[in-house]
């Protein structure tokens, strides 16, 4: 094994390659520990009449770092290489016309009909929700993270057209109608609001300071940036994390189990989805990716708050968003790992088979 370089020495580098680890840690000591977190999430911020809870912030945190990382000369190749941010994008908006009615129909024939109109609502809503702020954190200096952080804004831009839309769609199809209306209508105020503050706002407040900051401070600063987004992340994981310790003491073990099985299945079969729109593409491993990534990885921040609000008398909902996030961030090391190593294994093969990045 080569000696660590003194990239690979940085801070940066050291919580990216321990990021799965420390999300299964963040999640058992929300489990031990969930009083700070339930602080922190019921705490908010009041700035200039606007309140702000920890969440919010997080997720502000997470996509400044992340877009202050890229200059603007490399915000514009994105779109002149739109391949991996249409497929990605497409890829996350035609995932919740698989899923959800799949998980209706499968919990039905499972004879589960109680369960299956709010497990399929939270999962239309947590597949049908902008992209995560962390796929950014994920993909780190492997892969296309310019085009993630492309899919991740227009993601979050048209998510208050986007969301509302497929919700309504899908509750023509999906059992238990009203559950699926009320989520459309409680997202429709409520995501347009959290996601301009905590997603689009600064992803453009990021891009902007990149390109005011002198070169010499902005490289200086860029190479810190990544520390900010991890810890954010692994900060509002935790906190996240903590809104499932009352559910679980109030519901039932065959309940949380199947719950955390919908969770499973249907984060799987999402990140599987991009997996394959990138491999019938012909896509290089960077951009295969980012589209894996964009495919899998939804905000689990805006889909817990949405749940929480829109479906007050399902707690066993917010179980299944909750098992979504656990198992994305899981998915996610997977997913990078596999693609550092496939651009350091088999470099000569994608040269042969004419693919380039």
């Amino acid at each position: 094994m080569p000696a660590p370089t003194p990239h690979d020495r940085r801070p940066a580098a050291w919580l990216h390659r321990r990021l799965g680890p420390l999300v299964l840690v963040c999640h058992l000591l929300a489990l031990l520990l969930p009083a700070p977190g339930t602080r922190l999430r019921t705490a908010t911020l009041g700035l200039h009449g606007l309140r702000l809870d920890v969440s919010a912030c997080a997720l502000f945190l997470i996509l400044f770092a992340a877009a202050f990382q890229v200059p603007p000369a490399r915000a514009l190749a994105a779109v002149r290489r739109p391949t991996a941010l249409s497929a990605g994008l497409a890829a996350h908006l035609l995932t919740a016309f698989l899923l959800a009615p799949a998980t209706a129909l499968a919990l039905s024939a499972l004879g589960r009909q109680e369960l299956a109109g709010s497990l399929a609502g939270a999962v239309a809503l947590i597949t049908a929700a902008p992209v995560a702020a962390a796929a950014t954190v994920w993909i780190g200096r492997d892969g296309d993270v310019t085009a993630l952080l492309a899919v991740v804004l227009l993601s979050a831009l048209l998510s208050p057209l986007t969301m509302p839309a497929t919700l309504g769609l899908l509750g023509d199809v999906l059992p238990a109608t009203a559950r699926a209306r009320a989520l459309v209508h409680g997202a429709s105020g409520q995501t347009r609001t959290l996601l301009t503050a905590a997603v689009a706002l600064p992803c453009a407040a990021g891009l902007l300071a990149r390109g005011l900051t002198p070169a010499a401070v902005a490289g200086r600063l860029a190479e810190r940036a990544p520390v900010v987004a991890t810890t954010a992340m692994l900060a509002l994981t935790y906190v996240n994390a903590t809104a499932a310790v009352p559910v679980l003491r109030r519901e039932s073990w065959t309940v949380i189990v199947l719950c955390a099985a919908v969770g499973w299945a249907v984060c799987r079969l999402a990140f599987q989805s991009g997996s394959l729109t990138a491999r019938a593409l012909r896509l290089p491993p960077g951009s295969a990716t980012t589209v894996t990534l964009a495919c899998g990885m939804s905000n689990v921040g805006v889909g817990a708050v949405v749940v929480v609000r829109a479906l007050p008398d399902q707690p066993h909902a917010l179980l299944v968003v909750l098992a979504y996030g656990l198992v994305q961030k899981v998915t996610a090391h997977r997913a990078v790992t596999k693609g550092a190593r496939l651009r350091t294994t088999a470099p000569t093969d994608l040269a042969d088979r004419g693919v380039h990045g």
